[in-house]
C-alpha cells in the first residue's frame, strides 16, 4: 500500500466506490471480530421479534468498514484523529454495502496536515449509513504525522428537555473496568479480516517495525471491542444472557464488578445504536489491557421512533491503557425502547 501526500489531495477529490457483500459467513466474521454476541448481530429470530428486518452488522463493523475503506484511499501512514457514524438503516444478509466517499476539507491544524473525508453506505433500500472521518496525514513540508500523546474529553450540549431521570446522571462517573482480554494480535487480525482490511499497520509485522510505529498497531476504531465482557456474559439479560436456553447463567459464574456499564431510562428493554463520535489519542498496541469509564451527558424526552416510543441517550466512554493513558473517547447515542418505561 503507498500512502498518499496531504500536498497531493483536491477538496472535492472522490474516493473509489467499494462494494461488500454481506452474507451468513459475513455475520460470523462479525461476531468473531468484534466480539460482539448480542442477539441483533446472529439471531434472525430474535432480531425480526423486536420490530428488526433480520440480524445485522453491528456499529464496530460498520466503523470497521468505513475504516478500511479510507486507509485503501491514504495508504497506512495516515493516523485517525476522528470517525463519526450514523445509522440510519440496517445492513442484513443479502444485502450489497457499497460506500462512496469524498474529500470536503483540507487544513493545518498544529502540527497536523488534516483532511475530512465523508462517507456513505447504501443498500438497494437506500442510504444505511454516513460517516465521517479526519485524517492527519504525512506532508511533504512538515513530515511523518505526529502521534497524539494527550487527548481532551469533548463537550456535549445537553437536551432542554432532558427528563428528570437523566439530569440525576450527569457528571456521574463510574469507576474504571477492565476489558476481558487484552488487546492481542489475533483479535487485530479477526478484526481485519471481518472486512478484509489489508493495511499493513495491523497485519504486517515487518512493515509495521520498520514503521514510524516501530510494531503493530490496533485500528483505533476497536475501542469497544476492546472493553467487550466474556463472551458468556453478553446478552440482554445480563443474569440470562442465553436467549436460547433461558436457563443457563453466564459462564463463568459472575463475580462483583464495579463499573463498567451504562444506565438505562427506567422500564426500558431494548437498546439499537444509533450514532458514535470517537476521537482518537495514544496509540493502542498488542499486550495493552484497556480500561473505561462510563457516563450519561445527554437524553432526549420520548420520542415516538418506527421500533415504538423509546429515548436517544448519549453515553461518553473514556479508554485508558494499562498506564492511565487515555486512548480514545467514544460519545455514543443509543435508542432505548421497550418495556413499559418507554410507554410513559
Amino acid at each position: 500500500m503507498e500512502s498518499k501526500f496531504w500536498e497531493d489531495v483536491e477538496v472535492g477529490e472522490s474516493l473509489r466506490v467499494l462494494k461488500f457483500p454481506i452474507t451468513i459467513k459475513t455475520m460470523v466474521l462479525g461476531v468473531c471480530g468484534t466480539r460482539d454476541l448480542m442477539p441483533y448481530h446472529h439471531d434472525p429470530a430474535y432480531s425480526k421479534s423486536v420490530g428488526n428486518r433480520d440480524m445485522f452488522v453491528n456499529t464496530m463493523f460498520e466503523q470497521a468498514l468505513f475504516g478500511r475503506y479510507v486507509t485503501d484511499w491514504s495508504g497506512p501512514e495516515s493516523d485517525f484523529r476522528e470517525t463519526s457514524l450514523q445509522m440510519i438503516d440496517q445492513l442484513c444478509p443479502g444485502d450489497i454495502a457499497a460506500i462512496e466517499g469524498s474529500v470536503t476539507s483540507k487544513e493545518r491544524v498544529g502540527s497536523d496536515a488534516r483532511v475530512k473525508i465523508e462517507m456513505r453506505a447504501t443498500n438497494h433500500i437506500g442510504v444505511c449509513a454516513t460517516s465521517a472521518a479526519t485524517l492527519a496525514m504525512p506532508s511533504r513540508e512538515s513530515g511523518p504525522v505526529v502521534p497524539i500523546e494527550s487527548l481532551a474529553k469533548p463537550a456535549v450540549e445537553v437536551h432542554p428537555e432532558i427528563p428528570d431521570f437523566a439530569k440525576e446522571w450527569l457528571g456521574e462517573v463510574s469507576p474504571k473496568a477492565p476489558g476481558a482480554y487484552p488487546v492481542s494480535q489475533v483479535q487485530i487480525m479477526y478484526w481485519c479480516d471481518m472486512v478484509e482490511d489489508s493495511n499493513p499497520q495491523y497485519i504486517d509485522g515487518e512493515y509495521a517495525v520498520k514503521s514510524r510505529h516501530r510494531g503493530v498497531i490496533a485500528p483505533p476504531m476497536g475501542l469497544i471491542t476492546w472493553t467487550s465482557g466474556r463472551a458468556g456474559h453478553q446478552g440482554v439479560d445480563s443474569s440470562s444472557p442465553d436467549g436460547n436456553f433461558p436457563e443457563r447463567k453466564p459462564w463463568p459464574p459472575r463475580k462483583p464488578v464495579q463499573g463498567g456499564g451504562f444506565k438505562s431510562p427506567p422500564g426500558t428493554r431494548e437498546t439499537i445504536a444509533q450514532g458514535s463520535v470517537q476521537t482518537y489519542g495514544k496509540t493502542i498496541r498488542p499486550g495493552d489491557v484497556i480500561y473505561q469509564t462510563n457516563e450519561v451527558v445527554n437524553c432526549s424526552p420520548r420520542k415516538n421512533t418506527k421500533l415504538g416510543p423509546g429515548f436517544f441517550q448519549t453515553n461518553l466512554t473514556t479508554f485508558y491503557n494499562q498506564n492511565d493513558e487515555v486512548v480514545g473517547t467514544n460519545l455514543f447515542t443509543l435508542l432505548r425502547y421497550g418495556g413499559d418505561g418507554a410507554n410513559r
